[in-house]
Formats: C-alpha cells, sequence, structure tokens
C-alpha cells in the first residue's frame, strides 16, 4: 500500500484532468480508499465526479464509506440518481443508510424509489432505529445459520457471501424462531469435521448488544469484552444485525467530537459551518453565561466594596483566586467526564471518584497556599494577608473540586451529557463560589486588622 504525498495528489489531479485513464488507474490502484478519500477533498466538483467514475462502482463505494457525513453528502449530490444507487448496493447498510439519511428528502425520495425491493427493505428497518442507538450503527448483513446447519454448510455460507459482507469474524447460529443461541468463529469451522452440526460445537454464551442501547454503552461493551465484532438482538433476542469495531471508532470519534464542542460552550455543527453569522449564534448562549456570571461576580464585590476599601491589596488577589477555582474545577469535571465517557462510572464508584479527586486537590492546595504565602508574606510583609490567602486557597479549591466532580456525575444520573457542565458552567459557578468564599474570609480579615 503505497503512502499518499503531495506529489501523488498534484499527480492524481493532473491524470484527472488530462483525462490520461491507463496512468491515473495505475497511479490509484496501490492507493487505500482513505487516501483516494482524501485526494478528493482537494478537487473540484467535475473533478470529484471524474474520479469517482473512473474508480469504477465497487471501488468508488470503499471511498464513500470513509469519508465524512458533510463530504459524503456533497459527493452523492453531484452524481445522478442511478449513480448513487448503484453505490449504495455496493456498501454496507450501515453506511448506506448513514448516507441516504443525509440528502435531501427530495433527493433520498428520489433514490429509494429506485432501489430494488430487497435493499430498499432492510434501509427502511435500518432507518427506523434512533441514529445514536446500537440499531442505528450497526449493519443487517450477517451470516446466520440454524443449529441442525453443518459445519460444511456453514463454510459453503461464507464463501458465497464473502464478497458482500467485510470482515467475517463470526457465523451466528439461531434456532427455528430467529433467535441467537450461539456462535462459531471462522477459523473455528476449519478445525471441525464437515459433518458436524454447528449445535455440537458453538460457543452458547455469546455477548450481545441490545438494539435500542446507546451507542456510548456499546462502545464501552466493546472496550471492556476487547471483542472485535457484536451481534445486535432485539427484545425477543432474535438477531438482527452485527456491530463491527470500525464502527465503534467511528462512534468514539463521534461523541469524543462531540464533547470536546460542548467543553468549550458550542456545538459540533460549527466545525463544518461557513457562516459567521450561524457560528456566533452557537457561540453566543454560552457567552453570555459566562458574561453574567462576570456580573455576579461584579455584584458580590460591591457587597464587600467597605473591606476592599478598608484594605484595598486584598483586590490584588481576587483574579487570582477565582481563576484558580475555575481552573480546579475543570480539571476536576473533565476527568469525571472522561471516565463517563468511556463507561468507568459505576455507581459504587462515584463517591470514591469525589473523595480521590477531593484528596488531590487537597493536596495540591496546600502546595499552592504554601507558595502563596510564602510569596505574598515576603511581598507584602504581612504574615496575616498570608494566612488569608492560604486559607482562602485552600478552601476555595477544595469546594471548586467537589463541585466540579459532582455536578457532572449528578447530570450523568439524570440523563443529562455532562459534558455541557465541564466548560462555562463549571467555570462560571466556581468563580462564583470562590469569590464568595474569599470575600467572606477578606471581610474577618478586616475586621481582625481594624481592631
Amino acid at each position: 500500500m503505497s503512502e499518499l504525498t503531495p506529489d501523488t495528489v498534484s499527480r492524481v489531479r493532473e491524470l484527472v484532468q488530462t483525462g490520461d485513464s491507463p496512468a491515473l488507474t495505475e497511479l490509484l490502484e496501490p492507493l487505500h480508499p482513505a487516501d483516494i478519500a482524501d485526494i478528493l477533498e482537494g478537487l473540484e466538483n467535475e473533478e470529484k465526479v471524474r474520479l469517482l467514475k473512473h474508480l469504477g462502482t465497487e471501488r468508488a463505494a470503499d471511498v464513500l464509506t470513509v469519508v465524512d457525513e458533510h463530504s459524503g453528502q456533497a459527493l452523492l449530490e453531484l452524481l445522478t440518481d442511478t449513480e448513487v444507487v448503484s453505490l449504495l448496493g455496493e456498501m454496507p447498510s450501515d453506511d448506506a443508510v448513514d448516507l441516504i439519511s443525509s440528502l435531501p428528502p427530495e433527493k433520498s425520495k428520489q433514490i429509494d424509489a429506485l432501489l430494488p425491493s430487497d435493499e430498499r427493505e432492510i434501509l427502511h428497518e435500518l432507518m427506523e432505529f434512533d441514529e445514536d442507538t446500537a440499531g442505528g450503527i450497526m449493519e443487517a448483513e450477517k451470516i446466520a445459520v440454524t443449529e441442525q446447519a453443518t459445519i460444511r454448510e456453514a463454510i459453503e455460507l461464507v464463501r458465497e457471501q464473502a464478497d458482500e459482507i467485510e470482515n467475517i469474524q463470526n457465523v451466528y447460529v439461531v434456532n427455528a424462531s430467529g433467535q441467537l443461541i450461539g456462535s462459531v468463529a471462522v477459523l473455528d469451522l476449519l478445525l471441525h469435521e464437515p459433518v458436524t452440526r454447528m449445535v455440537d460445537v458453538m460457543d452458547d454464551h455469546v455477548i450481545t448488544v441490545p438494539v435500542d442501547m446507546d451507542q456510548e454503552d456499546v462502545a464501552s461493551l466493546f472496550g471492556k469484552y476487547d471483542e472485535f465484532t457484536l451481534p445486535v438482538v432485539d427484545e425477543d433476542g432474535k438477531l438482527v444485525g452485527r456491530i463491527t469495531a470500525d464502527d465503534i471508532l467511528d462512534v468514539v470519534e463521534e461523541e469524543a467530537s462531540e464533547d470536546i464542542v460542548r467543553i468549550v460552550g458550542t456545538v459540533e455543527e460549527e466545525i463544518r459551518e461557513t457562516s459567521p453569522i450561524k457560528i456566533s449564534r452557537a457561540r453566543l448562549p454560552w457567552l453570555i453565561v459566562a458574561m453574567l456570571g462576570q456580573v455576579v461576580n461584579a455584584v458580590i464585590m460591591s457587597h464587600y466594596s467597605v473591606s476592599l476599601e478598608t484594605a484595598v491589596v486584598l483586590a490584588f488577589f481576587v483574579p487570582l483566586v477565582i481563576g484558580t477555582a475555575g481552573s480546579i474545577g475543570v480539571q476536576a469535571a473533565v476527568v469525571v467526564v472522561r471516565e463517563i465517557a468511556v463507561g468507568e462510572i459505576s455507581t459504587g464508584y462515584i463517591w470514591r471518584r469525589v473523595f480521590r479527586e477531593l484528596q488531590v486537590t487537597v493536596l495540591n492546595g496546600i502546595v499552592l497556599g504554601a507558595l502563596l504565602f510564602a510569596l505574598v508574606t515576603a511581598w507584602q510583609r504581612e504574615l496575616s494577608l498570608g494566612l488569608l490567602l492560604l486559607v482562602s486557597l485552600l478552601t476555595v479549591t477544595f469546594v471548586a473540586a467537589f463541585l466540579g466532580t459532582l455536578i457532572p456525575l449528578v447530570m450523568n444520573r439524570m440523563k443529562i451529557d455532562p459534558a455541557i457542565a465541564t466548560g462555562p458552567f463549571i467555570t462560571v459557578l466556581s468563580d462564583i463560589v470562590g469569590l464568595v468564599i474569599y470575600m467572606t474570609f477578606a471581610t474577618y480579615y478586616v475586621s481582625y486588622i481594624s481592631r
């Protein structure tokens, strides 16, 4: 497999423009579909169509399955309905559903009408599932035999369908009602006599995925059991499809992107958006939240104006205290959100997680407080001010860590995505709480020095 280089990209574009098919075929043949997808991104629309047609239906379909949804939609809209139908027929059903669902409703209906009835029926069944569930990411293609089938019959079925189904790892065994009762690894088929019945060699302890399971939970299941393929069953235990590791990689990337953009207070769609107005509209709500939080801070400071006027030096350290509080809160929240995302949070684990995070914060707070105490005492020559900041910083970091740890856990328990708590929300809340704590201690400090 050749490596994609800038020279290769330029050469492909040149050959597409000149129409030198033999040379283009020779250049593209060793390239991976993902590399060809990258090349497509740099071509003009007309050149994209030429390249896809040159690849042939089967290889063009492979390329379309690895482009992102936005680019795939744009590419399909450049082709005729008949060409799109041919490409969809060469794709795994899950990829075909994703692409056809991304098209404008009118074009989607036109393509749907041209699909063969069997393909249409499969795609319609998959479209019934929520896109963020196991049913929404599974592919309907799988190899299943009855419990009385022989090894020979299973091998013949694998040979027949090998060209249509990618990454065949297991042959599933179902009963007369279509319920999954076991599986046999393809490699194991070679280790038994051809006349052996599948029921006699199958593994009847099969890890299954409920069709309505959330895709994040499915990803956790793959990580826990280290499987490459898992079967999907409906509420009656009937085999309806399978999910492969490459599908899960897409889920992990999608969920990670979603969490990252939510952490900074925006939306995933902004990444592909080109309109400044729409991007602004996506960001403004959280910026307003952050601004209102600072207004609350200003109101709090005005409430303690007498203390600040009496000891102006106290105001010097307001940004330090609330900034540290925000950083501690976000650090704790990000760790918890990550563990929730990968499925490492369980009911019994919650309080252990909170306790451990508080222990870390106490250690960090002691180090930061001691350093601040030494610096301020040396700078201001006032031991009581150093002690005030030491106690304030310890308290503020402790409370901020508690909030940063607990809030995502509570939101997760309430079935609310905890990622939205990690950015502006935690920062603003930590700032407000930190300021209140600091100014409360500052008031006592002013009372002390005024005696």
